[in-house]
């Protein structure tokens, strides 16, 4: 999955500035915008009406000015984007380091997990001073140019008191209003950087929208009857036309029949998880040899419509979300199976036993339970999709209490004899 290649916390905390930055243009800065332009405009044509000549020079001034902004545009577009992605960089490292705290004072890596971080303070802190030095020489360039501007206006406009043709009330006037342009000129400049901001912040969600969608079939299946995998395996480098490395050492082929009770074994790292995950789609790397569920390409099968009615998951490596079990298991309150499960012995005897009763973790957050707790909350989750035709399960009896683990193991053969499950484990 192309999303799985970003970390969880660099892409929210990069949503949520680019986000941010792009509604406040369009909100804020468009809107600031428009009412400069207006103010412009007005002070533009009554200078104008009164005397051409200052007119003129008003009018040489502002694109003179702009090529100040012409020039450090590419600049100021390419720091920005570097600006931002430093930062979230920082972020997601800093994040990462306060949550290992324990796994790196544990192992003694202090020294060099503060080494690394220190290394991206030290790049963002370079695109900083960087920043700095862009925006320095652009503001000392406005400064210069608006100095010049302002002693040929005061040439001019004083030849011209001097001459008669205006008097010194007039220039005066004339002067606050040419004041007042300058001021509109600075506003429409900041703008315009802020314009690139923007331009950054779309760039940066336009890379995030680019991310291939899933590919899903429209064949509709009512139900999981059999899986019959046939030379199945995984290229590794799918764009390459040279290297045509598999990730299994040998095809794969083998059959699940439903009903029935499966295991999965295998050392860590051997790819258990991969393979479950990409016959049912939710990984869909570039396979070769063929995935059939009921005799149909997998390809073919609408694989989203049937996980979400007919299969069940129990996952390893995904966070804990920071809510009530009670809330994590409303999908089980609404559809009557948490009523039904106590009218089932097997079930009964893995939750509400006397070593664990899933009562006393009701109103408990899911991501303070003890791995035991989790766990079995977990396969609770996964089994609770009770309309289910087949259950996907990674290693159901870890981390959960000796004394019920017979009880789980229990609970997964009876409900083998009716639903196909498929289980991994380690030997």
């Amino acid at each position: 999955l192309s999303i799985l290649k970003w970390s969880p916390t660099t892409l929210s905390s990069r949503i949520n500035d680019d986000v941010t930055e792009i509604v406040s243009f369009f909100s804020d800065t468009l809107v600031k915008l428009c009412s400069v332009i207006v103010s412009t405009i007005t002070i533009s044509a009554y200078v104008f009406s009164a005397d051409p000549k200052i007119f003129i020079i008003m009018i040489i001034f502002i694109p003179i000015y702009f090529l100040i902004y012409i020039v450090f545009r590419p600049k100021i577009y390419s720091i920005n984007l570097t600006m931002k992605n430093k930062q979230n960089e920082y972020y997601t490292t800093r994040n990462d380091f306060v949550g290992r705290y324990i796994e790196i004072k544990g192992s003694g890596n202090f020294s060099s997990e503060k080494k690394r971080l220190r290394t991206v303070e030290d790049g963002l802190l370079k695109t900083f001073v960087k920043s700095f030095w862009v925006r320095y020489w652009m503001s000392t360039s406005q400064i210069v140019m608006q100095l010049v501007f302002q002693a040929v206006f005061f040439i001019v406009g004083g030849l011209a008191v001097l001459r008669g043709n205006i008097t010194i009330g007039f220039f005066s006037i004339v002067l606050q209003y040419f004041g007042q342009l300058l001021n509109s000129v600075d506003q429409i400049f900041g703008i315009a950087i802020g314009t690139e901001k923007y331009h950054a912040s779309l760039t940066r969600m336009k890379r995030i929208f680019d991310i291939a969608a899933d590919k899903n079939g429209d064949r509709p299946i009512s139900s999981v009857r059999a899986i019959d995998i046939n030379n199945f395996n995984i290229k590794m480098f799918p764009e390459s036309k040279k290297d045509s490395k598999m990730f299994y050492s040998q095809d794969l082929s083998c059959s699940f029949e439903n009903p029935g009770l499966y295991v999965i074994s295998g050392d860590n790292g051997i790819g258990k998880s991969t393979f479950v995950r990409t016959i049912t789609r939710i990984y869909q790397p570039k396979l070769r040899g063929s995935v059939l569920i009921n005799g149909l390409d997998v390809n073919k099968i609408d694989m989203d419509a049937l996980r979400q009615k007919e299969m069940g998951f129990l996952f390893q490596d995904v966070p804990s979300p920071h809510i009530t079990v009670r809330e994590y298991l409303s999908d089980l309150e609404r559809n009557g199976f948490l009523n039904d499960l106590k009218e089932s012995r097997p079930f009964l005897n893995v939750y509400f036993s006397d070593v664990f009763n899933l009562a006393d973790i009701y109103e408990k957050k899911v991501d303070v339970l003890s791995s035991g707790e989790l766990q079995l909350v977990r396969l609770l989750a996964a089994l609770g999709k009770k309309d289910a035709s087949m259950y996907i399960l990674d290693e159901p009896t870890a981390n959960i209490y000796p004394q019920i683990r017979s009880a789980v193991i229990c609970l997964l053969q009876e409900l083998g004899k009716s639903k196909l499950i498929i289980t991994i484990s380690h030997p």
